[in-house]
């Protein structure tokens, strides 16, 4: 009897604790869902709302009491709106995914009609008689709206870039168009300067003769000094004169820059061609074994005439001078060295030696092209050229030019 009396009081325990583990779940279930920041949306398979969470009464404008027992196409705009039905009928019939299973975009509408992008997730609840589906969606309006901000500003960066670098284009052919200009009437000009001025010389002479055969006296000696000091004048004009031509016709005279040029035999050239002057300053000449180059063979040996020049000129008083020339490999260029004992240069006035008309020391003669010239040599040869000096120090100028395969030292 006692037995039988406690079993209805077992079960009696046993369903009570079963309906608290119930409750106690439902809480849980109802709590996920609250706090989930995502629409969460629970249809059966007549795609009848059966649970809708608070995000989901945010995002689309509805109250839960208004979404549940509604049809979850009211979510949608056309044509999804019209297809839905159809979607789930068809997969409960053949089992073929459209939606169900596979995450996807699509678009989703709002209570006032707007619509907006959304990734939807729909999956079935496994065990569910009748069957149920379970939806989560995401927002993607702000991901939407920063990929066209990020579209429409790589549209208008493209259009100013494609603007910007027509309007360079335009310049750079203007500046070409200028630079032809302006080498042409430094042509123009310094040619048509040299006529003149071979007048004033001659005129000079001239009217020295002239003043013998109807006077019988030449200049006396205060002409004379007037005469000497013309003729330098004029001397100085035609130097400037021959350096602008020099300037104006390099690229002109830059034809063909594919030209193997080796640079030993342009020494060898160079040191008959200044034999008096080296032989005059004393100078010491050492030269290491120099490479092959591509180039102008006329315009690289005016470069280095130039620097050979230089280093003879620019020298302390009583000093004999030492000039080093040397070549390596570095990289892909070859460079070539030229080095003195000179009076140096200051570091200020590093690059602006290269200037037109820049003389780096007062006193000496020239006016200020060589270096000009032979910068622009090297660089219309695609290379580069610089000094390393300091005040009493010597120079050594180095000159850069590209180093093509199967050129060697």
């Amino acid at each position: 009897m006692t037995n039988t009396g406690e079993q209805p009081n077992q079960d009696s325990t046993e369903m009570v604790d079963a309906l608290e583990a119930a409750e106690k779940s439902q809480r849980l279930t109802a709590a996920i869902l609250a706090t989930a920041a995502d629409p969460i949306i629970v249809i059966d398979e007549h795609g009848i709302i059966e649970i809708a969470n608070d995000a989901t009464s945010r995002l689309f404008g509805f109250t839960t009491e208004a979404l549940i027992g509604q049809n979850v196409s009211m979510l949608m705009p056309e044509p999804y709106r019209t297809e839905h039905n159809d979607y789930i009928a068809n997969y409960l019939r053949t089992g073929d995914t459209k939606i169900i299973g596979i995450g996807r975009e699509v678009s989703a509408q709002r209570g006032d009609g707007s619509t907006f992008p959304m990734a939807l997730a729909v999956s079935e609840v496994d065990g569910q008689r009748p069957r149920r589906f379970t939806g989560i969606i995401h927002d993607l309006s702000r991901r939407v709206e920063a990929e066209q901000a990020l579209l429409l500003a790589n549209s208008t960066l493209e259009a100013r870039v494609e603007n910007r670098t027509s309007e360079l284009r335009t310049l750079l052919v203007e500046l070409e168009r200028s630079n032809r200009d302006l080498e042409q009437f430094a042509y123009i000009a310094s040619h048509d300067l040299q006529a003149p001025l071979r007048n004033v010389r001659q005129g000079l002479q001239l009217l020295d003769e002239h003043l013998l055969e109807t006077a019988s006296s030449g200049f006396d000696d205060e002409a004379h000094e007037l005469q000497r000091l013309i003729s330098e004048a004029v001397g100085r004009m035609e130097e400037l004169i021959r350096g602008l031509l020099e300037f104006s016709r390099v690229d002109r005279r830059h034809e063909s820059p594919d030209s193997e040029v080796d640079l030993n035999d342009l020494i060898d050239e160079l040191q008959e061609l200044l034999f008096a002057d080296l032989q005059e300053a004393n100078a010491e000449l050492v030269v290491d074994d120099l490479p092959i180059v591509t180039g102008d063979r006329v315009q690289l040996r005016q470069v280095l005439q130039n620097l050979l020049q230089n280093s003879l000129k620019y020298r302390p008083e009583g000093t004999a001078p030492r000039v080093e020339i040397q070549g390596r490999p570095e990289g892909d260029e070859w460079i070539i060295s030229v080095g003195d004992n000179g009076i140096g240069i200051d570091e200020a006035q590093h690059s602006r030696i290269f200037e037109l008309f820049r003389r780096g020391h007062a006193g000496y003669e020239g006016v200020g092209l060589g270096l000009a010239i032979a910068q622009r040599i090297v660089e219309s040869h695609g290379g580069r050229i610089w000094v390393d000096s300091e005040p009493e120090q010597g120079a050594t100028f180095h000159i850069a030019l590209p180093r093509t395969s199967g050129e060697t030292g």
